[in-house]
């Protein structure tokens, strides 16, 4: 088949080898892309993969000795959190946390060491990293390879857990919206199976830290029509909603 061989070529790419295949076929089945030439579907398909799903894979974390506090000191997708404070905000009484979409996430899990702590992401050298370093630390914690878009597999990993659940959402709602109005399915779908949810998105860019002109109200929107929201607030460039069911 056509797709199997443009995957192919895709992933031989380094920073895409170790995406799950059907996360690089969904991008391959957009409109923008699907009706392309077969240089043209790998060429848009690859810029779409990098902005979105790779922008943690970086030089910094791949390779070497592990060492958590610089990862999150360094990379762009951390650097700028205050964790000590964001977490006094967003953790509760939940016995269970599932960050979606982790990213280096699971590198600050010392902070909420009592908490039982899945790290559920796509690229794979990151869910080896993770793995690699819980072994190592006092964290109650556990990364698992997957593919987000696929609600059967996200539902399973929350039913194995027991006890008081909460959702991380931490910047992928951009990634979600490649298949249009999927962030609102899967939070439906995760809703009915966790007390909390905790979602944010950037007021700023990473790389050049200048204010985002889009204010996402279409996302503000669906939340306040369809949960209870029970914090909102921005820090260090996320704004964060904290919302649980009605």
């Amino acid at each position: 088949m056509e797709s199997d061989i443009l995957i192919e070529e895709i992933k031989k790419k380094k920073e895409f080898a170790e995406l799950p295949d059907s996360v690089i076929e969904r991008i391959l089945n957009l409109k923008k892309i699907k009706y392309l030439d077969s240089q043209s579907k790998v060429k848009e398909a690859r810029a779409i993969l990098r902005k979105y799903f790779t922008v943690f894979l970086t030089n910094k974390i791949v390779g070497g000795k592990i060492c958590a506090e610089e990862i999150l000191k360094k990379h762009i997708s951390s650097r700028e959190r205050d964790y000590k404070t964001l977490y006094a905000r967003i953790l509760g009484d939940e016995d269970v946390i599932f960050d979606f979409g982790a990213g280096v996430n699971g590198f600050s899990c010392g902070y909420f060491s009592e908490k039982r702590y899945i790290a559920i992401e796509g690229a794979k050298v990151l869910v080896n990293l993770m793995n690699q370093h819980f072994k190592g630390c006092d964290c109650n914690a556990s990364a698992v390879w997957g593919d987000l878009f696929s609600l059967d597999f996200i539902i399973d990993v929350i039913k194995k857990e027991k006890g008081r659940k909460s959702a991380w959402m931490f910047n992928i709602i951009d990634a979600l919206e490649l298949e249009p109005n999927f962030s609102k399915e899967f939070i439906f779908a995760v809703s009915e199976h966790v007390e909390k949810i905790v979602i944010s998105w950037p007021t700023r860019t990473l790389q050049r830290q200048k204010q985002f002109t889009a204010k996402r109200f279409w996302i503000i929107n669906f939340i306040e029509d369809n949960f209870k929201v029970l914090d909102d607030f921005e820090s260090d460039g996320e704004r964060f909603f904290i919302f649980s069911k009605r």
